[in-house]
């Protein structure tokens, strides 16, 4: 029974809790508004990258038990996933609040060049990569894990609640561009 509850805390409460932390991510305007929000985006980060570990953990409780091909593409695709999307939004993101944090204090000019380093690396640097293949490992995952579910017999309405409960998407991603295309 309690193996029961904690399955269905990490299935129903990791995507809700993700999508809850989502509608906080910081969207600053300019370089003051980025220099002032460095604190938060970077903690921010920092909270979200576990999160995205259970998110994974969920996607691989889908698949639990389950044999044949779809299933064990699934968890390798998972697993990708929380390594290579973790490792971006530590590098992109926890990186880039620090940086814009220490910026709080030092003069406009320096803050400006500060802003200026880190503008582009969620999105447009090798660290982008990173977040390329981990949603397309994300992606993958999901796909293969329908797959399994509806030869395990699951009925496809079922299959399409849970992962649209689970969907992630590229809301993440894109939300980086949106803050930094000041």
């Amino acid at each position: 029974m309690e193996r029961l509850v904690w399955r269905r805390v990490v299935l129903l409460g990791s995507p809700l809790a993700l999508a809850i932390l989502e509608i906080f991510h910081p969207h600053p305007a300019g370089v003051a508004g980025a220099v002032e929000q460095g604190g938060w985006f970077m903690w921010f980060h920092i909270i979200q990258v576990p999160l995205i570990g259970l998110i994974a953990l969920a996607v691989y409780l889908l698949t639990e038990g389950m044999e044949g091909r779809a299933a064990m593409v699934s968890r390798w695709a998972i697993g990708v996933f929380a390594v290579f999307f973790s490792a971006y939004d530590a590098a992109a993101g926890i990186a880039t609040g620090f940086a814009l944090r220490n910026a709080q204090g030092l003069p406009a000019g320096a803050q400006q060049a500060i802003h200026e380093a880190v503008i582009d690396m969620p999105g447009l640097s090798l660290i982008f990569g990173l977040s390329i293949v981990g949603t397309g490992a994300w992606v993958v995952a999901l796909i293969a894990a329908a797959i399994a579910l509806r030869r395990a017999g699951a009925p496809l309405v079922h299959i399409q609640d849970r992962f649209r409960a689970m969907s992630y998407g590229n809301e993440h991603e894109t939300s980086y561009l949106r803050t930094y295309a000041c």
